[in-house]
């Protein structure tokens, strides 16, 4: 909460205004949950999980039309577990999240009854049926992934450039060598991953896009590098670079982060937040925006803080997204669990779309996704590296890209429906 020269008391004032925030969820669950219980009798583990789901995709597209950080999900919490996360293609991470809550709940409720062992374990039975059902849906779909069709080659750079060093005039030369160092590591692969605002300048610049083309090209087959750009707005990009520099597709952000990209009441707030001062107000770009195309492939992209929200990853799979690269800073986590915590999302991007994901990252953690969330190579993290990698590319589509919205409205009318019979009848 110090990064970018922010005062003590102002950090000391963020940090509580954020915890108490974000706590408003967790606030908001248990008290529906509370109420449940007395009024739902049995059911109501059954009722709690499927709040738990509307709340989580409830909070992601409250995001849309006001401030809000999305970032926990209850289903994330099991990332690790390769066939469990499988259900999140048929339900996204949402349903996950549900299960989870459901065997909790159902856990408290049976240890809470009365009665013999027996019974409460019997009253326990639908957590490990739902546990199963999971684990066995998952192995199925592991076995049958198969050999992907075709594959491209990339070349993640991390150069683990410090934060406080991206903005510096006097750091920018050596920004520009160690780019340049590591882009000629790149050499042979189809795709060269740069981080968010990889670079020190703006690409708009002349001085700055004729360096670039010179230290991207021909290192790579194309180079897709993050930039600040002006253009018709200012915005947060990637622009896709063929062999010889050339722009040939370019990507605006479009969620932009609260307090870090935009300041929301920026005329009170804005005096406080040193660098959004400095750089000003970015544009959200287009909500549906020309997907860059490389080797035939088209490149769903995502920029940071987008990967934690599902709408941005189906809505482009559903438009012919072959795979998806995220870029990102992550600096400004320093040696948090942050940037771990931000890397375990895009798994579950990947098995909610069936799509691969390739991720650069400056402080790290980059890596790629393989689309039933296998992690096929990752960095560690402020380790200054290329990682040259196969990112395989799969046919088909899943089933929450096309239907997910299905079982949100499920959801919402089950638990009208309970509190409408509990009201009349």
């Amino acid at each position: 909460m110090r990064a970018g020269g922010v005062g003590p008391a102002v950090s000391a004032l963020g940090l509580g205004l954020l915890g108490l925030t974000l706590g408003l969820e967790f606030l908001l669950v248990s008290v529906c949950g509370f109420y449940l219980k007395k009024i739902g009798r049995g059911l109501w583990p059954y009722l709690f999980a499927l709040c738990w789901f509307l709340l989580e995709y409830g909070k992601v597209y409250l995001s849309l039309k006001a401030v809000w950080f999305p970032w926990f999900m209850l289903g994330y919490t099991q990332w690790s577990y390769t066939p469990l996360i499988q259900v999140a293609s048929v339900t996204g991470v949402y349903g996950l999240s549900a299960a989870v809550c459901f065997t909790g709940a159902l856990a408290a409720a049976a240890l809470a009854a009365d009665g013999p062992a027996w019974r409460r374990a019997l009253r326990f039975s639908p957590a490990l049926l739902v546990f199963c059902g999971l684990w066995y849906f998952g192995q199925r779909e592991l076995a049958g992934a198969g050999a992907p069709a075709r594959e491209l080659s990339v070349a993640l750079l991390q150069p683990s450039i410090d934060q406080y060093a991206k903005w510096d005039e006097a750091e920018a030369a050596g920004i520009k060598k160690t780019m340049e160092e590591l882009s000629a590591r790149a050499a042979g692969a189809d795709l060269a991953l740069w981080p968010e605002n990889a670079l020190p300048c703006w690409l708009d610049e002349l001085d700055c896009y004729a360096w670039l083309k010179k230290a991207a090209a021909p290192r790579a087959g194309a180079s897709l590098v993050g930039s600040v750009s002006k253009g018709d707005g200012r915005h947060v990009s990637a622009f896709l670079l063929d062999g010889e520099g050339e722009i040939k597709g370019a990507y605006d952000k479009r969620q932009l982060v609260p307090f870090g990209e935009y300041v929301p009441l920026r005329s009170f707030l804005g005096k406080f937040i040193e660098p959004v001062a400095a750089l000003g107000e970015f544009q959200p770009g287009a909500p549906f925006q020309i997907m860059p195309e490389l080797r035939g492939f088209k490149l769903g992209t995502a920029i940071c803080y987008e990967s934690i929200f599902p709408y941005l990853f189906t809505g482009d799979a559903a438009h012919g997204a072959d795979l998806f690269v995220n870029i990102t800073n992550d600096g400004w986590y320093l040696a948090t669990a942050a940037p771990y915590q931000h890397f375990i999302v895009n798994i579950f991007r990947a098995v909610e779309t069936r799509r691969s994901v390739a991720r650069a990252a400056n402080n790290g953690i980059s890596g790629v996704i393989d689309p039933w969330g296998r992690v096929l190579a990752k960095t560690s993290l402020n380790e200054r590296t290329v990682l040259e990698a196969r990112v395989p590319v799969y046919p088909g589509s899943s089933f929450f890209t096309l239907y997910g919205h299905w079982f949100a409205l499920a959801a919402a009318l089950a638990v009208s429906a309970f509190l409408l019979a509990v009201l009349f009848l």
